[in-house]
């Protein structure tokens, strides 16, 4: 017990210094609130996929940006026909489509893939697109091994990416999609890969023989637990680690945009286009802590959160729906016939509908307790998260940096304003405050534990 005390004292530490070293707004990409197009009818065998009926839900969520990724298409690429209509489906929806490039392509068949579906005049170009997906994974306990691996990644990057940009300089490049490196019993940042592919020994961030930039950004892949894990794992130093990953990842690419002289619109971009709380879901407990549970909700929240802070283009999780095994049941949409939006889903939708602008710094006064803010020209909004498991809070949300308080809880956002909004929060629930610019509340939101197990939306006051 003393040890996890510890453990919970030095990362909130670390992360009150982290909040610390913020200098100006960030702006919040209009395609941060993203998902992973997983899994449809024919994905994967005779394996049943329902996202042909659940495109209405989709909409709803909020979500900005689809990507079609990941292992199974990496390996079954769908035909023109089915990559159409997945297309059309999530265009249809006012969200944009992140195509993901088999490395295995020659450069033959990706500039034509490209040019299939942005020099035809009848169809919205696309504009975000990666290539392959964990290509390190089998090696990536193996340090040798996955250093060797590394030159096979960059060989299929510098075959595809010049004749992706040569059919359609305008594209947005996206590399690698990596998978984390596994330590004892969690999961970290591939660091040595990335930082050869961007601006290191395997450069691929300058401009390639055409005169075309390379490459655009980063994607990553970070599932924090392994088998093993507990609630104040997810709660803590999983949110550590994906933070602390952000933050070598946004070194990175400002080392290369320096390197290359990247300015303006030009600046490379990142992107995490595959994360939830583990990759061996233990259950489907509402209660519980795996990917479904209303704790892995909140978790997804606080990820958008951090790639607020830190300037993401996308955040996307893993996935929209995949209900057959228990083990791979990530989605944030349930079981059928229901298919009853999980605790995921609904934290999606609040931050997606709400949140726009720049990104508001917040804090809170209890490490169980965190605030998500943001700031635009005509509101202000805050969720904050109360993952304490047994402990309601009455609180002060205050608006600026200097007023006390004696409440047990004290979230802070300064926006210059002398306002203070009291309340309570009970233990494991979320609230999401909209406010005007003076301050006062134009809706209010509570959703926990308790709305979760009776499958209800949150409850707007």
């Amino acid at each position: 017990m003393q040890n996890q005390i510890m453990k919970r004292a030095i990362i909130f530490c670390h992360i009150l210094l982290a909040y610390s070293l913020l200098s100006e707004a960030q702006e919040i990409s209009p395609y941060l609130f993203g998902q992973n197009h997983w899994m449809a009818k024919s994905d994967e065998g005779d394996r049943p996929g329902y996202i042909h009926l659940l495109w209405p839900k989709i909409q709803e969520s909020g979500v900005k940006l689809i990507r079609i990724g990941g292992g199974g298409y990496e390996h079954r690429f769908p035909n023109r026909v089915t990559l159409k209509a997945i297309i059309d489906s999530i265009q249809g929806i006012g969200a944009e489509p992140l195509l993901q490039v088999p490395s295995h392509y020659s450069a033959e068949e990706a500039s034509e893939l490209v040019e299939f579906f942005n020099k035809d005049p009848k169809r919205k170009p696309i504009r975000f697109w990666s290539i392959g997906n964990e290509p390190l994974l089998r090696v990536r306990h193996d340090r040798e091994s996955m250093l060797k691996k590394l030159d096979d990644v960059y060989a299929f990057l510098t075959r595809i990416a010049p004749a992706m940009k040569l059919a359609d300089p305008t594209i947005n490049i996206l590399i690698y999609d990596g998978s984390g490196i596994p330590i004892g019993n969690t999961e970290k940042l591939n660091y040595e890969a990335y930082e050869a592919l961007c601006g290191g020994r395997l450069d691929v961030t300058g401009k390639d023989e055409n005169g075309h930039w390379m490459i655009d950004g980063i994607n990553w892949h970070i599932y924090p637990n392994r088998q093993e894990y507990d609630r104040d794992d997810v709660v803590f130093s999983s949110i550590f680690s994906i933070r602390k990953a952000a933050r070598q990842i946004t070194e990175l690419i400002e080392k290369a945009n320096q390197k290359h002289g990247r300015n303006g619109d030009a600046r490379l971009i990142w992107g995490l286009t595959e994360i939830n709380v583990n990759a061996g879901n233990p259950n489907r407990e509402v209660s519980g802590i795996g990917c479904p549970s209303f704790l892995g909700g909140q978790f997804i929240a606080e990820v958008y959160g951090i790639g607020m802070e830190n300037g993401a283009y996308t955040v996307a999780p893993w996935c929209i729906s995949e209900t057959d095994r228990v083990r791979t049941d990530f989605g944030f949409i349930g079981l059928p016939a229901d298919f009853y939006p999980r605790s995921s889903y609904y934290h999606t939708q609040l931050l997606a509908l709400h949140m726009s602008g720049t990104f508001l710094h917040t804090e809170s006064n209890m490490s169980y307790v965190h605030a998500i803010g943001s700031i635009n020209d005509s509101e202000i909004c805050v969720m904050i998260l109360n993952r304490d498991q047994f402990h309601n809070y009455e609180f002060d949300l205050i608006l600026n940096k200097d007023e006390k308080s004696e409440k047990p809880l004290i979230i802070r956002a300064d926006v210059g304003l002398q306002k203070t909004i009291s309340g309570s929060i009970p233990n494991q629930t979320t609230q999401m405050f909209v406010l005007s610019r003076s301050g006062e509340i134009k809706e209010e939101y509570n959703y926990g534990l308790t709305h979760n197990l009776k499958n209800l939306p949150p409850e707007k006051k």
